[in-house]
């Protein structure tokens, strides 16, 4: 007699590949930012304690948000909340880099489509951190072409997949050989309906690529085309540290069941030949 279970009760808030973050950081705790951001608007960060932190425009009454923080190297920390109860839905993430005293922002919204009103639109927005004596760096993050034509697979635990930087505004997106031989072996069939579909299009997205400093990355895709028929999808944001191969990021939207997301993560990177799909004219876009 096969023995029953009782199903374990859906957490609040879908936590995706939460699990595969490294430990949220906390060094932040008790210090405040003044942010001047390009788009002409200077914000306060500040960090209340290990769970909350306070933002707004400079001037105004903050408001406090749950946070996770994260770290890419020793002075470049990845912070994300959402703005609660904000209409349209607003995630924002922050990359400080502390080292040259910069910021960029991915300043993300839910419900500008009509037509896809599940689906995130992001908005990157550069800055620099104030200093104590009131001056503001010069020096700015910005985009970048280091990418191209490198191929990464990023490993979230058990969980592996391949980002190929395709050019300076398009990534494309694939499973690795390894994985492919794996299911062959396990699941024929899953792995002949993956075969057809990956032999016959390509997965890609337009993508931003930004440096912060050397070997330190921003990559930022929304997943348009691949949700277009669910009419929802997420935006994913990642900071890269390619001197240490591993990245933290988050993903912002709705998931496949259409409930809102907003969760970090991490991976552990190793380039990867993906010669064969690099050499491939695009099936989405003309070029």
């Amino acid at each position: 007699m096969r023995q029953q279970y009782d199903e374990l009760p859906k957490p609040k808030t879908y936590e995706g590949m939460s699990q595969y973050r490294p430990p949220l950081c906390f060094e932040l705790t008790g210090r405040e930012f003044a942010l001047v951001m390009d788009n002409g608007y200077d914000y306060i960060l500040r960090f209340s304690d290990r769970e909350k932190l306070e933002f707004g425009t400079e001037g105004e009454e903050l408001e406090s948000y749950a946070y996770d923080c994260l770290k890419a190297d020793d002075d470049t920390y990845f912070v994300n909340f959402e703005l609660t109860g904000a209409v349209p839905r607003t995630g924002i993430s922050f990359v400080l880099d502390m080292e040259q005293g910069l910021v960029t922002e991915n300043f993300c919204t839910v419900g500008q489509n009509p037509r896809y009103p599940k689906m995130p639109k992001p908005k990157i927005i550069f800055g620099a951190i104030r200093r104590a004596d009131g001056t503001v760096p010069a020096k700015r993050h910005g985009y970048t072409d280091d990418l191209v034509g490198r191929a990464i697979l990023w490993s979230y635990g058990t969980m592996s997949v391949v980002h190929v930087y395709s050019s300076e505004r398009y990534y494309r997106l694939t499973v690795s050989r390894e994985v492919m031989e794996r299911l062959k072996a396990e699941d024929p069939e899953r792995y002949s309906e993956m075969q057809a579909m990956v032999g016959s299009r390509l997965y890609e997205e337009p993508g931003d690529y930004i440096k912060i400093k050397e070997g330190i990355y921003v990559f930022n895709a929304n997943e348009e085309m691949a949700c277009r028929d669910r009419g929802q999808g997420n935006n994913l944001f990642f900071l890269m540290n390619l001197n240490r191969m591993h990245d933290v990021g988050r993903s912002f939207g709705h998931n496949g069941d259409g409930e809102p997301e907003n969760y970090t993560y991490g991976a552990f990177g190793t380039y990867y030949d993906t010669s064969e799909l690099l050499a491939r004219e695009s099936t989405e876009y003309i070029r």
